[in-house]
This record gives C-alpha cells, sequence and structure tokens, in this order.
C-alpha cells in the first residue's frame, strides 16, 4: 500500500495554496495511473506464462460405436473357416521328364515324381546307364543325392529358374565342380510362336525326339547336348535353346515357342 502525503510549507514556495492543492492532486492522480497500470501488467502475466493458457480448454471427446455382429439365422449352419492346405515352401512342379546335360555328368533323361516337397526320380543315360535321385525341394531350389548303376553317386541342387530348365552344381569324391542343365523338352511348342500351329515333342533316353504335328503326322529329330536337330530330307536342321529354354531357333530362319506341357 502506498501513501502521498501533500504537505508543504507554504513560505518555501512562490505560489499560492489553490496552486498547491491542484498540484497535489495531479501528482495523487499519476501515482494512482501508475499503479492500475502495474496492478493490470502483474496479473496479465500471471494469466499467460509463456504466451499460453492456464487451463487449456478440454478436448472433445470421440465415442465409438460398436460394430454390430451378425447373429446366424435359427437353425443355420456355423460357417466353416477356410485354411490354406499347399506345403509351405513348394512353389511349383517339377514332376515329369527333363533332358539332362552337364558337366561331368552326361546325356541322359530324368523322370522326376513329386509328391509335395519330396522328388524321386529314374535317370536313363543315353549310354545305357540307369539310376535314381531323390531329394526335396523347397522354394524353387531342389537338394538332391543320385546314384547310377556302376555305383556311382553324388549330391548338389538344382534350381527352377523357369517353367521349363533346372540347373545347379553337384560333386562326389572324384567331382568337384559337376553341373546339371535340365531342359523339360517334352511337351507343347507353337511354330513361330502361334498356337494353332502347335505340335508335341517327346523323347527318350537315347534322345530321340517324336514330334506330332497339328495335322497329326509325324516327324523325327535327335538331341545332342543343349541343340536340337530336325530331320528332312536335305538333312538335320540344328535348332539353338536359348538360355530361359522357352523358346528354339532353328537354322532355317524357323522357331519354336514354348507352350506348355
Amino acid at each position: 500500500m502506498y501513501i502521498f502525503h501533500c504537505s508543504f510549507p507554504i513560505n518555501h514556495f512562490p505560489f499560492n495554496n489553490s496552486q498547491m492543492l491542484r498540484s497535489c492532486r495531479l501528482n495523487l492522480l499519476l501515482v494512482a495511473t501508475a499503479l492500475i497500470v502495474i496492478c493490470v501488467v502483474h496479473s496479465s502475466v500471471q494469466a499467460q506464462p509463456g504466451g499460453g493458457r492456464i487451463n487449456a480448454e478440454p478436448k472433445p471427446t470421440t465415442k465409438t460405436t460398436p460394430k454390430a455382429t451378425t447373429k446366424p439365422a435359427p437353425g443355420s449352419a456355423p460357417k466353416e473357416t477356410v485354411r490354406n492346405t499347399t506345403p509351405s515352401g513348394v512353389v511349383d512342379r517339377i514332376d515329369g521328364k527333363w533332358w539332362t546335360t552337364g558337366n561331368g555328368f552326361g546325356d541322359s533323361e530324368v523322370i522326376f515324381t513329386q509328391d509335395g516337397s519330396r522328388v524321386s526320380g529314374v535317370i536313363n543315360w543315353a549310354d545305357g546307364r540307369s539310376g535314381s535321385v531323390t531329394g526335396t525341394l523347397t522354394g524353387k531350389k531342389l537338394t538332391f543325392n543320385w546314384t547310377d548303376s556302376n555305383g556311382n553317386g553324388g549330391s548338389g541342387w538344382l534350381e527352377l529358374s523357369w517353367a521349363n530348365f533346372l540347373g545347379g552344381p553337384w560333386h562326389n569324391q572324384r567331382v568337384r565342380d559337376g553341373s546339371w542343365t535340365m531342359n523339360r523338352i517334352e511337351g507343347k511348342w507353337c511354330l513361330g510362336g502361334k498356337r494353332d500351329r502347335m505340335r508335341t515333342v517327346t523323347h527318350n533316353a537315347s534322345g530321340k525326339l517324336t514330334i506330332v504335328m497339328e495335322d497329326g503326322t509325324e516327324e523325327e529329330g535327335h538331341m545332342e547336348g543343349p541343340w536340337l536337330y530336325l530331320d528332312s530330307e536335305f538333312g538335320p536342321i540344328k535348332g539353338d535353346m536359348i538360355y530361359k529354354g522357352n523358346r528354339v531357333d532353328f537354322a532355317s530362319g524357323q522357331f519354336w515357342t514354348w507352350c506348355g506341357r
């Protein structure tokens, strides 16, 4: 609380009593105005510290309406839960006949039988040997072991890179860098990529080809390593299979494309 004492000896001032009173009132007014300004500023600082509010406005609450559940009609059977029964890791099927060539393995046909992820097969070499192969298919990779009628064997893996192409390494005590390359030759091939010019191709263990044309007539050919040869009256026509195994380009300018099994 501020006290202002307005008492002046008259003989010390060169003005009269009325002038003194007016001056005193003016000083009181100035002091009162200053006190009001100080109070207002003090109150404002308390109400808004740092530019914010003391009491934040409450946020509106959002009500969540529970979803209505549909009850089955009286007497109706409950819905069954459908489960995926596909064996995990099995992406594609490799069962069927494949023609195989490779470093240290030799020309042969392999006939795979697939049961889920378990794979077994029969190997028939072009030189007359026979053998068997067993393995497990995980994803697109077949881990296998094989033996032949001469007591040889090996282990390794094959990877299904395309629908009709398998490849990978194998080894045994004698061979450390063996390899297999398998192509699915048996199936349907389209001349020039046209499905109305489809021919069905089969082969035996020695690589002899039988081609049934779209009109039912038959032609022959044979395989040597990764190449196909079509027999004609002017001599064999060589065909090169590209790395994906889904096209054969012949020296005559014609080509086949893979049309499936």
